[in-house]
Order: C-alpha cells, then structure tokens, then sequence
C-alpha cells in the first residue's frame, strides 16, 4: 500500500491528525488556484475553508482514480467557479455577456511579437502576473482550460455558456495574453539597453 493510500484511510477513518496534516500540505496551493479565479485574497481565504470542509464531507467519494491532489484540486477550481456564479447572480449580470468580454488592443504583426516574447526569459510569476491581469472572462476560461486542464464541455457545463463560446474565448485570451507579453517583452529590452549604455559610459568614464 502506498504511503499517499494510507493517508486516505485515515482521512476516510475521520482522523483529525490526518486532516491537520493534509490541510498544512494543501492548503496554499487550494489559496492560489482559488485567487486565479476570484483575484481577491480574502475572499480566496473563504474558497479554502470551503474547499476542505467538502473534502472532509466527500473523502468517501474519492476512490482512488487519478491523483488524490489531482482531485482535491478539481473540488477546488469547482468552489472557486460557484463564488463566481453567485456573485454574478447577486449583481444580476448576464453570464454569456460576461463571458465574452472584449478588448481592443493596438494590432502588431505576429511573428514580430513571437519573435521578441521568445527571445525574453520570462519567469513564471512575471507570465502568471500578465494571465491574472486578463478581463475577467478571458481569465476564467484560460485558467480552467490551460491551467487545470478542463475541457470546453466542461467549461461551458461550469459556466452557463455555449462550448463555441467557451473556444472563441480561449483564442482571444491567448491573443491578449500575447501581445501584452510583447509590450513588457519591449519594457524588458529597453531596460536591458539602457543598462547596458550605463556600463558602458561607465567603463569610459574609469
């Protein structure tokens, strides 16, 4: 029997040793997933207290296909997305219009801004700051499709919307994603530049 496996049957024996233990495990990574979707960390606070109290409550129900973590994440994303719908609920606002929010960005030729976006060693907190800055509905779907690893069936089923939807919105948010990576890719060479002008001059200048 698998160590994880046995952690299991302790969690399914009602063992608070065991709960304690997978909460200290779990926990900030159930508060980072639920920020993605709600980008407020109060409220993230919130998805993590609920997300362990329906663990604890559906423990029996997990029988072992897949990933426990794996699992315990998708219970997660599934909290996070019924904050969202009640708070669209409570403001009245109409999900498919939310969900296909647009923005106008200056247009640039594509292969430029792959170009310059491959050559920039982005660091995963630089590209995840960009992805969390996305309108609302382009953030949801992208993080449901490409962070964890939903389907657009899926996504609609979450959402209320149509799949077709749930695609066009993924393209543009990848469209989005790209361009504003090119404008800090740009801020990134021009610093770099302008650094390097300094060590020069200073090189003279000794």
């Amino acid at each position: 029997m698998k160590n994880e496996d046995f952690e299991i049957e302790k969690l399914k024996n009602c063992e608070r040793k065991a709960f304690d233990k997978l909460f200290r495990k779990y926990a900030g990574i159930v508060k980072a997933i639920a920020y993605r979707y709600v980008k407020d960390w109060e409220k993230a606070d919130d998805i993590v207290q609920e997300t362990f109290i329906i663990i604890y409550k559906k423990i029996e129900q997990y029988e072992g296909r897949g990933s426990f973590e794996g699992w315990l994440k998708r219970i997660a994303v599934n909290t996070a997305l019924k904050h969202i719908k009640e708070e669209q609920k409570n403001r009245k606002e109409d999900v498919e219009n939310y969900q296909l929010t647009e923005e106008k960005e200056e247009e640039v030729n594509e292969e430029d801004m792959k170009s310059l976006i491959e050559s920039v060693d982005f660091s995963k907190d630089e590209i995840l700051e960009v992805v969390m800055n996305l309108p609302k509905g382009f953030r949801t779907v992208f993080c449901l499709y490409v962070l964890d690893n939903f389907r657009h069936k899926e996504i609609a089923e979450q959402l209320g919307i149509s799949e077709s939807t749930s695609k066009t919105q993924l393209l543009r948010a990848r469209k989005l994603l790209q361009k504003r990576l090119f404008i800090l890719a740009k801020e990134k060479h021009k610093v770099k530049k302008v650094n390097f002008l300094k060590q020069v001059i200073g090189k003279r200048n000794g």
